[in-house]
């Protein structure tokens, strides 16, 4: 009987693609032209990638007329060490029929349903991200009309070391009436509870979606960063739909209306919902995502609709809540909020940063406050051939010959620091003055960046929390790695 049920539900699994997949219309022959926009190398080699990204940058994925249809984005990013709000801080837009306003503005990866900053797999119809969670998938149809472009735009301050995409789409005619796809990231936080007595009108609920025009609602992502008691699966679904004063559609509850009961028990995703990140944290707190496609139950609305959820748990609870909805509406939307910039828009970080007697940085991992401080420091991608320990070194100007760099220490004490420099970049000697000591002088040698040593710069006291290595010689330097060790 268990392997008769097992049967059953993998036969019902198998249905739901076939629905989804539009097997039926598979063979229908289309007068349409199959292209692909990918990041592959021009010249023919095997640089297939955007490299050393930089905070600020946008790169152009797809520009192109119309009419056509996506059929199937495919991306993946690697990012230098340490770097664990890439996803969050990589931004994809995309503009239909020459609109100045993004009807896509979403964070790369809560719009392929990965929230908290954290990778994890997804096994659903319109969006997979694959075994090795690095793999991003969409199949959410976009046609268009005159015009499509896709963005990738970096709004984070550190660099992204190599991004790859491929972007399947076709061109020719469309059917009258096809919905320009949307998708909005919505991130807010802290959140109490609403009070929930007599609640009819939805005045105080999370708003996934409102928008304005006329098309359907296809479904969301919820992202919940809950404290200790922070239950939060009480929450009614509202939705409200054109002139409608009450809700037209209500639900029973968060966890019901994401299509499962009686809570979470396990991660798992099926082709229209699922929960695939149930993650407990030390504190008690857990860390959710789950999402709930209406591919066979689209919501419509005719002038506007504004979908919305009770946000309901204890009095004395502070959670967090980000989310993605997706729609179509045959107009582009005319405006759309920006989205906060780097640390404003990343998710909460719970994880304690260790009173370490030893660790190793690397130097990319300085980017950010150095480019606080002015300073156009970059982190640049390099061959994995090269030598370097993960695959890219930090590039710093020297100003008038010198720069300040402060490396961040767990707490204040006596360090002993070691320093790997990029050797080719060492075009005269280089003196390392570390606080009231001696100064170090390197050079450079004749290897290869792989035989770089590290250079010894002795004992070096920490002033709040950070370690301040003064550097002259030369117009520019190079940061491989750094190992630091507390002395007691």
């Amino acid at each position: 009987m268990r392997h008769l049920c097992q049967s059953s539900v993998l036969l019902l699994l198998c249905m739901s693609f076939v629905q989804a997949g539009d097997l039926d219309n598979l063979a229908t022959v289309r007068d349409r032209t199959s292209h692909r926009a990918s990041s592959h190398d021009r010249t023919g080699g095997n640089i297939d990638n955007i490299m050393s990204f930089a905070p600020g940058s946008t790169h152009v994925l797809l520009d192109t007329d119309g009419p056509g249809q996506i059929n199937h984005m495919w991306l993946t990013v690697s990012a230098f060490p340490g770097h664990s709000t890439a996803l969050r801080d990589l931004v994809l837009r995309i503009y239909w029929e020459d609109s100045a306003v993004p009807s896509v503005e979403a964070p790369l990866g809560d719009f392929f349903a990965l929230g908290h900053g954290k990778l994890y797999t997804v096994q659903s119809i319109p969006v997979a991200v694959g075994q090795n969670s690095k793999a991003l998938n969409c199949y959410w149809r976009m046609p268009f009309y005159k015009h499509a472009r896709v963005e990738l735009h970096n709004n984070g301050r550190r660099s992204i070391r190599r991004i790859y995409y491929n972007l399947d789409y076709e061109r020719g005619a469309l059917p009258p009436k096809q919905g320009l796809f949307h998708a909005l990231f919505r991130h807010e936080t802290p959140l109490k509870t609403q009070d929930h007595e007599g609640n009819t009108t939805g005045g105080d609920n999370y708003v996934l979606l409102e928008t304005a025009g006329t098309g359907q609602y296809v479904g969301s992502v919820l992202f919940v960063d809950a404290e200790p008691g922070g239950w939060w699966g009480e929450g009614d679904e509202m939705v409200f739909i054109d002139d409608g004063k009450l809700p037209a559609i209500i639900g029973t509850g968060s966890e019901d209306y994401f299509c499962n009961a009686w809570g979470y028990g396990a991660a798992f995703s099926y082709p229209y919902y699922g929960a695939p990140l149930l993650e407990k944290r030390p504190d008690g707190g857990s860390c959710t995502t789950v999402y709930r496609w209406h591919i066979p139950d689209p919501i419509r609305f005719s002038k506007q609709i504004r979908v919305t959820i009770e946000r309901l748990f204890g009095d004395d609870v502070v959670n967090h809540y980000s989310s993605m909805a997706y729609w179509y509406q045959l107009e582009p939307i005319d405006r759309r909020q920006p989205l906060p910039v780097a640390e404003a828009n990343h998710p909460v970080n719970h994880e304690e940063d260790p009173a370490l007697t030893s660790f190793a940085m690397d130097g990319t991992e300085l980017e950010p406050a150095l480019n606080a401080r002015g300073i156009e420091a970059r982190a640049i991608t390099a061959s994995y051939r090269e030598g370097f320990r993960n695959g890219g070194y930090l590039r710093v100007p020297l100003k008038d010959g010198a720069v300040q760099v402060a490396a961040p220490v767990p707490e204040d004490g006596d360090y002993r620091v070691k320093v790997k420099f990029v050797n080719r970049l060492i075009d005269q000697p280089l003196s390392v003055q570390t606080g009231s000591g001696e100064a170090v002088s390197v050079a450079r040698h004749g290897g290869g960046e792989g035989k770089t040593p590290y250079t010894d710069l002795g004992v070096v006291a920490s002033n709040e929390k950070a370690l301040t290595l003064t550097i002259r010689g030369g117009a520019v330097l190079g940061i491989d790695r750094l190992e630091v060790e507390k002395v007691e």
